[in-house]
């Protein structure tokens, strides 16, 4: 049996028992929410509050049952299941949805900008609305495109300040086109792996260095073999959460406006908790003995744009600039 057909299998089962249950006592409406983050990672903590406030504004008529640690299956299988009208909201990224529609890997490009706040109002635009109404047809429909992941920094054996620096430099990246792109762009060499693959990689020096939001390099446990922390800054990180088109269409406009209005709060939640993590983060890294490192922004993000613009042809026309000038202008 193949992990598609394995993966259907479970959710159908896990569906059967919850419309069963709907159909039989005349239940709340109960939608899974699936993410690959562990319990009690910011990610997770956003959620329960989510799941909280949508039971509260819908006097129990709406259940938000959570699934983390890809309990459901890999972003791949779950969204899979979202367009075949199962009744998830699951966690995406922009890296994957751009397979789909390409543009939308802009977003989290690196160096587009340095502001949380404008890439949520860029998300607001008739341009980002325009690749919404391309996602729905191809099966999944955008319900909350802006939650806050964190900042991306790099950790490495190396001291790092220039692009200059990352030169012959292997540091890991996530399985993602963009990923390397970006990578590539600073000046490094990307080594595609799995995150539990990153300790024994840096112990045994098959990669020099791993870029992730702090609170990720430290827990982790990364910090034990690489010794600074480069402020690079390079991707202000946001996580999409979607649907199935088919199934977000079934619902009511009513439970379809409790969701979106309380994932507005749960967006600002997530984003002051992921920022008192990532202080807390860096003074931990701090005590252990890592050297924190300020670095020439400027000198990468010079580099970033053209590099990642000619990374992607199927991107509109000078689209990185274009998308970087609106942002400015925000």
């Amino acid at each position: 049996m193949t992990k598609l057909h394995t993966g259907i299998k479970k959710i159908a089962t896990i569906v059967g028992l919850t419309f069963g249950v709907s159909f039989g006592a005349q239940a709340a409406t109960e939608i899974m929410v699936a993410y690959g983050n562990q319990p009690g990672e910011p990610i997770d903590q956003a959620m329960h509050y989510w799941a909280d406030q949508v039971k509260e504004k819908s006097n129990g008529e709406i259940i938000f049952q959570l699934f983390p640690s890809s309990q459901l299956g890999g972003e791949t299988e779950v969204l899979e299941q979202a367009k075949f009208g199962a009744n998830i909201i699951a966690i995406a990224s922009y890296g994957y949805l751009m397979d789909t529609v390409p543009d939308f890997g802009v977003i989290n490009a690196p160096y587009i900008t340095q502001s949380f706040d404008k890439k949520s109002k860029l998300m607001q635009t008739e341009w980002f609305k325009g690749l919404e109404g391309q996602l729905a047809n191809t099966g999944l429909q955008m319900v909350v495109p802006d939650v806050v992941y964190g900042t991306r920094h790099l950790l490495s054996k190396k001291k790092v300040e220039k692009p200059s620096d990352l030169k012959g430099v292997k540091v890991r990246v996530q399985h993602s086109r963009l990923m390397v792109a970006t990578v590539e762009a600073m000046g490094g060499v990307p080594a595609p792996m799995s995150l539990s693959d990153v300790y024994p990689g840096l112990s045994q020096g098959v990669i020099d260095g791993v870029e992730n939001p702090a609170v990720v390099l430290f827990g982790g446990k990364f910090y034990e073999v690489a010794k600074n922390l480069s402020l690079t800054g390079h991707i202000k990180m946001l996580s999409p959460f979607v649907a199935g088109t088919g199934y977000w269409n079934k619902l009511t406009n009513e439970e379809r406006k409790i969701i979106t209005e309380t994932s507005r709060d749960m967006v600002k939640y997530g984003a002051a908790l992921i920022n008192d993590l990532e202080k807390e983060a860096f003074d931990k890294m701090k005590a252990e003995g890592v050297q924190i490192n300020e670095v020439d922004a400027k000198a990468f993000a010079d580099v970033a744009g053209d590099v990642v613009q000619k990374a992607f042809p199927e991107w509109t026309p000078n689209l990185y600039k274009d998308i970087q000038k609106k942002l400015s202008e925000m």
